[in-house]
């Protein structure tokens, strides 16, 4: 048996199709339960009916469809919410590696420095020299030649 669906079928106008949608789902009155059960059945059958109801006006007034359409925006809203933030958290990691790298680095250059100030103190070369040659300042120097 095949099923032609009412919206796919290309013997109906699809205006007519959307005007009998919407006069249907205006003589059911169903309880809240009830919607919510049918608007999860809606969502199966119009994605596989046809995605063009999403866009058709009449239908987000009607009251089955309007829930519907409610429920697909806050999903889309939620899953782009979702979306975002691992993005964004993603984007975070990378910039917090990113800078630790650069940290670092700054901190393994400062210690060479200051090893290597330490071994011309050593060696005898002045704290002024020592300061000149490494590019550290006078007060660096002579900490590290108090620790010598």
């Amino acid at each position: 048996m095949v099923q032609v669906f009412i919206l796919t079928n290309p013997n109906l106008n699809p205006d007519y199709a959307e005007a009998l949608f919407y006069f249907i789902d205006y003589l059911l009155y169903l309880p809240s339960e009830l919607t919510k059960q049918l608007t999860k059945d809606l969502s199966i059958n119009i994605e596989k009916e046809a995605k063009h109801m999403l866009y058709s006006e009449k239908l987000k007034e009607a009251p089955t469809f309007a829930e519907y359409f409610k429920t697909v925006r806050e999903e889309g809203f939620e899953k782009g919410m979702e979306k975002g933030m691992e993005m964004g958290i993603e984007k975070g990691i990378e910039k917090g590696i990113e800078k630790g790298i650069e940290k670092g680095i700054e901190k393994g250059k400062m210690e060479e420095k200051r090893n290597l100030a330490a071994e011309l103190l050593r060696e005898g070369f002045s704290v002024e020299k020592v300061a000149k040659m490494v590019k550290l300042s006078l007060d660096e120097v002579k900490e590290i030649g108090k620790n010598l």
